[in-house]
């Protein structure tokens, strides 16, 4: 079933999409190291700003939509103020940064590397806390529960392909053994109680940590799922990018994607991210292109 969607999109290298805190502008990162700001009104350039050296990976706001962390291929970290004005950066893995994501208080955040670390680090005086050691791999998501001092993490280690960790202390408290292939990404579903995954093995699935078992598992994408996002309204709704360039949507409890786009990208969709409000989702590719996606008015075709 397709959805009835238009799209703007601009050239750029290899992207990650991210939309400010209040839904005005967006700004994308590149293989370049460069930031590019977009205006999220009417989708036009506004500038550029050359933020790292080696190709940006990971671009994360805290939970008080304050400020933005940022992570390159060479393992370094920066901090961003609302105004892209950097303060702060320092060397976090020896390896490419993965993924990242803040603790719910915003006094911390976790990091995954192809180290294979999951690292926690003191955001204030940028110390790290713990290395947690379990995956034999390249650990290439991770993400920290919205409520509660619990983190996970998927690998590329098909033993250990999913880690949910103590962060305190440092401990592997389970390992969950939910795909056969590499795991691209991990989020936590607001409510706190659904673990939403993607793999190279083509699956997207929820896993409930209330009853710890998997609840459901969705087929639909032809290739790898490289990119997930849930809807920041619609509790039970979220997005999926593969490496096909393809687009779908979802709803929890339902057996097939209620929309999406076969042809979104010429490339993999690597980055998906919502509007605020839920009423565009900005994807990034590697295709050198990053676009704006929204449903048509009433009555339009």
């Amino acid at each position: 079933m397709s959805l009835p969607l238009y799209k703007y999109c601009f050239t750029m290298e290899l992207a990650i999409s991210q939309f400010l805190p209040e839904g005005k502008r967006m700004v994308s990162g590149a293989s370049s190291g460069e930031f590019t700001l977009w205006s999220g009104n009417n989708f036009t350039f506004e500038t550029n700003i050359q933020a790292h050296d080696t190709a940006l990976r990971v671009m994360e706001w805290n939970k008080n939509e304050t400020w933005l962390l940022t992570a390159d291929h060479t393992g370094n970290v920066k901090y961003w103020q609302s105004n892209m004005n950097n303060v702060k950066s320092f060397d976090a893995h020896t390896e490419v940064i993965r993924d990242a994501s803040f603790c719910p208080t915003d006094k911390k955040f976790v990091t995954c590397s192809d180290d294979s670390l999951v690292k926690v680090w003191d955001f204030y005086s940028c110390v790290e806390e713990r290395a947690m050691r379990g995956h034999g791999a390249e650990v290439k998501c991770c993400d920290w529960h919205p409520q509660k001092g619990l983190i996970v993490s998927g690998s590329k280690d098909t033993q250990q392909p999913i880690k949910l960790w103590d962060p305190r202390m440092g401990q592997s408290l389970s390992t969950l053994h939910l795909h056969k292939a590499t795991v691209t990404r991990v989020k936590w579903n607001r409510n706190g109680n659904w673990l939403l995954t993607s793999s190279r093995d083509h699956l997207l699935k929820i896993f409930d940590i209330r009853a710890m078992k998997e609840v459901q598992v969705f087929r639909g994408h032809k290739k790898e799922v490289m990119s997930i996002a849930w809807h920041p309204i619609h509790e039970s709704m979220f997005a999926s990018g593969g490496a096909d360039g393809s687009i779908l949507f979802w709803i929890v409890g339902t057996d097939r994607e209620v929309g999406g786009m076969e042809t979104a990208h010429e490339g993999m969709v690597l980055s998906l991210d919502w509007h605020p409000l839920g009423h565009i989702l900005a994807s990034g590719s590697n295709d050198h292109t990053a676009k704006f996606w929204t449903r048509n008015r009433p009555g339009e075709f």
